[in-house]
């Protein structure tokens, strides 16, 4: 047996906690703070030196996820878009009904594009995610097959962003969605997408046991 094996990390289940939360809120506020810092060389490599020790600090026991949709569930809370435990999440948290979805998100400077403006790949990103939110549901699985965005005029960072989703139409298993971002009252970016319902055999292809 090689001497350089890594022996598996410990899987506990996974639970949330108010502790969880504040981690994600630290680490978001302390992302959008690096990008802009103008601290020194000394002082940036003192903290780089903090940060390496709190990894290693955390990383002990590793969370075996669950696949669960409920608000308390580790999907919810480490979703990349919308996970209030997320240290990077923008944090979109959709709401939601038959018709459609609407939701608020103020995207910071870690995700800034051209100054002052959100990236236009992190603006396809909130829409697919928000698209994700009305076509799937626990008894209605659903993933992107395709998406088209228009972007009518940048997106500012900093501000808050309205995102809203219409469901159009259901034909066979494709659910057709439209879909569009506003700032200050003013549509930045419409959008257009297909998702496919899945079925039992997709759902064992693309997740199998987990």
């Amino acid at each position: 047996m090689s001497g350089n094996t890594t022996a598996a990390a410990e899987e506990i289940e996974w639970a949330p906690s108010p502790q969880r939360r504040h981690l994600g809120e630290a680490l978001r506020r302390l992302l959008d703070v690096v990008v802009a810092t103008g601290a020194g060389p000394d002082e940036l490599g003192a903290a780089a030196a903090t940060i390496r020790e709190l990894t290693d600090r955390l990383a002990g026991p590793v969370i075996n996820p669950d696949f669960s949709v409920e608000p308390s569930s580790y999907r919810s809370h480490m979703s990349l878009v919308g996970g209030l435990s997320h240290p990077i999440a923008p944090e979109l948290v959709m709401e939601v009904d038959e018709d459609g979805g609407r939701g608020q998100v103020v995207v910071g400077k870690v995700f800034q594009g051209g100054p002052g403006l959100v990236h236009g790949g992190v603006v396809a990103l909130l829409i697919d995610h928000a698209m994700g939110c009305v076509a799937a549901r626990p008894d209605r699985p659903a993933m992107t097959v395709r998406l088209a965005l228009t972007y009518r005029r940048p997106t500012p960072l900093g501000v808050p962003l309205t995102v809203s989703v219409t469901l159009d139409r259901i034909e066979g298993r494709q659910l057709h969605l439209s879909a569009a971002v506003t700032a200050g009252g003013e549509v930045t970016v419409e959008a257009d997408g297909v998702f496919l319902t899945l079925t039992p055999e997709n759902l064992d292809a693309v997740f199998g046991s987990r």
